[in-house]
């Protein structure tokens, strides 16, 4: 079945509802777990048992997972050090970004992230995963894909709020919704998703239905292997993690090659001019483009019907800039086109995550609301809101590729693996990066090994001919990064110290590759975790505050502030 637009979608959303929709006014109960008639609940004793009947509920499922779409980013990165914050930018915004969030922000609402794993939980209960045709469970594939959803859902909750109320069923009414819920850390809800991931992390992907011109659900789909990657990460458990990571890459092929490489043209040694395949690494972002390799998960919507593109609109009217730490960020960096001929920058920066935008504004008078004269203004608008809003959809990034291996190169240098996490960042894994031992050493790759041969370690065998092309994910917009003499892991006194090196440039790497998609704020609150070291969160994060810098580094130093307040 292929539903051809939003307005069908809702259309037929519609009907489903009218049907089994519930409205639970769950009076006087914990706000935590109250469920308002506007979300999606359903009543007891509905079987899912039919594809059709999925296919609807995963639709309401994708509706309400777009609540949490803008919010994941501005949460993510106004509260990191990359995205900067205008004067006059809303009161709500400048909460965020102050680490003053009142419990009525329209960007705290917790309810709203109850109301997806309610209806994760709903579908959970009612499927019926033993349906067969054609000699496949072929329900099995939407069960497991709600299951990462409500995994990942999980997971924000306790990383934004400290904590999460713990519940399987679905809450169908106020007595449920006043039930005492067990309180759970990000650890404590690892125990108990891990294994419910675990035990469906090889069932095949759900494929996808369209929803509109520019997109299809399947880019809605979380990967299983990469929400328990993050689990295991999250609670220290490498190796797990970098085997789950790698699997997907394996699993999926999923190849860094040159498509998404900005380039330079260069002339006798002299940088003439960015090539005509210079937008290629922000083409990424392009929903438009339905050959697109990159995206691996979205928060997407319809902005056919009065849903804004609210991120692209706050780009726009500059209320949201890149901060001069991401500037500097990308302008600090070597571009290699050899490792003689070499420029400053990263393209991944100008004409890439930012480009300029030159728009009129009108000013007036001093206590005149007419009369107003025009004024060129010019700003640097995020090229990523731009480009993930169409004239009919609108979209955030959640998983993609760059951030998969830049993921797995943080999973692999935990394990005691520097080289081979940096190979990640500057060659790229491919059967020729893995043959040479002084990119990485025989102990990093292999778990037995002689002087002519070894067996690789589950998790770095990247040996499969499909791999040949990949690059370093510093070569998308630095060149080729693999010919550098001076872009290296430095002679440390222990293994700790390079670790920690690599670990620096990893968490460099993922602002110049992953700026602005929201993750920016948990993966330096998860380095800090892993340090015992607040004030690397502190230190980093206030680094792009003016007039209240050291009270943010006070502020931040305590972890308790690092979560929102319900």
């Amino acid at each position: 079945m292929v539903l051809k637009n939003f307005k069908q979608m809702k259309k037929l959303n519609q009907i489903f509802l009218g049907i089994l929709l519930v409205a639970v006014v769950a009076a006087g109960c914990d706000p935590l777990l109250d469920v308002n008639s506007d979300r999606l609940v359903y009543p007891n004793g509905h079987q899912l048992n039919q594809p059709n009947d999925t296919i609807y509920s995963m639709i309401g499922l994708f509706s309400e997972l777009n609540k949490l779409a803008d919010r994941y980013v501005l949460l993510g990165e106004l509260r990191g050090d990359l995205l900067d914050l205008s004067a006059d930018a809303d009161a709500n915004l400048q909460e965020i970004y102050n680490f003053d969030i009142s419990k009525d922000n329209p960007y705290n609402k917790v309810a709203d992230y109850y109301s997806v794993i309610n209806n994760c939980n709903y579908i959970i209960n009612n499927i019926d995963t033993s349906v067969v045709a054609h000699a496949e469970k072929v329900l099995m594939k939407e069960y497991a894909a709600v299951k990462a959803i409500r995994a990942w859902t999980y997971m924000q909750l306790a990383l934004n709020y400290g904590k999460a109320k713990y519940y399987e069923k679905p809450i169908l009414n106020g007595d449920q919704a006043n039930q005492s819920y067990p309180e759970l850390n990000i650890y404590e809800l690892a125990d108990k998703l891990i294994p419910d991931l675990e035990a469906v992390k090889n069932v095949k992907q759900l494929g996808g239905v369209s929803l509109g011109e520019d997109l299809t659900s399947d880019k809605s789909i979380f990967p299983v292997k990469f929400v328990l990657g993050d689990l295991y990460l999250w609670t220290g458990q490498y190796e797990q993690a970098a085997l789950e990571y790698h699997d997907l890459i394996v699993d999926q092929s999923l190849v860094l090659n040159g498509n998404y490489q900005s380039t330079w043209n260069v002339d006798n040694g002299v940088f003439v001019s960015r090539t005509s395949t210079a937008t290629k690494w922000p083409n990424m972002f392009d929903l438009s483009n339905k050959n697109n390799t990159e995206l691996l998960t979205l928060i997407a919507g319809s902005t056919e019907y009065g849903d804004a593109a609210e991120l692209d609109s706050l780009s726009r009217k500059s209320e949201i800039t890149p901060s001069q730490v991401a500037y500097n960020n990308w302008s600090s960096q070597t571009y290699y086109y050899s490792a003689t001929v070499t420029n400053d920058g990263d393209l991944r920066g100008s004409l890439g995550s930012y480009m300029p935008f030159t728009w009129y504004n009108i000013v007036y008078g001093e206590g005149s609301s007419t009369g107003g004269t025009f004024r060129l203004e010019q700003t640097n608008i995020i090229s990523k809101f731009v480009m993930m809003s169409t004239s009919t959809s609108k979209a955030i990034v959640v998983y993609r590729k760059g951030l998969l291996y830049l993921r797995y190169a943080e999973a692999v240098n935990r394990t005691g693996k520097p080289n081979l996490a940096f190979a990640v960042l500057k060659n790229g894994m491919s059967p020729e990066t893995m043959a040479v031992d002084t990119i990485v050493p025989r102990s990093e790759k292999y778990r037995e090994y002689t002087d002519s041969t070894g067996t690789f370690y589950d998790y770095t065998n990247f040996q499969d001919f499909t791999f040949r092309n990949n690059i370093g994910v510093h070569e998308r917009g630095c060149g080729d990064a693999h010919l550098a003499k001076d872009y290296v892991i430095p002679n440390e006194n222990s293994l700790d110290d390079s670790m920690n090196y690599v670990e620096d440039k990893i968490v460099e790497e993922l602002a110049l590759e992953t700026a602005f998609e929201g993750n920016r704020f948990h993966d330096l609150m998860r380095v800090a975790l892993r340090r015992s070291d607040p004030s690397y969160l502190a230190d980093k994060v206030a680094e792009k505050y003016t007039n209240n810098q050291g009270a943010i580094r006070t502020k931040l130093t305590d972890e308790n502030n690092w979560y929102l307040k319900q």
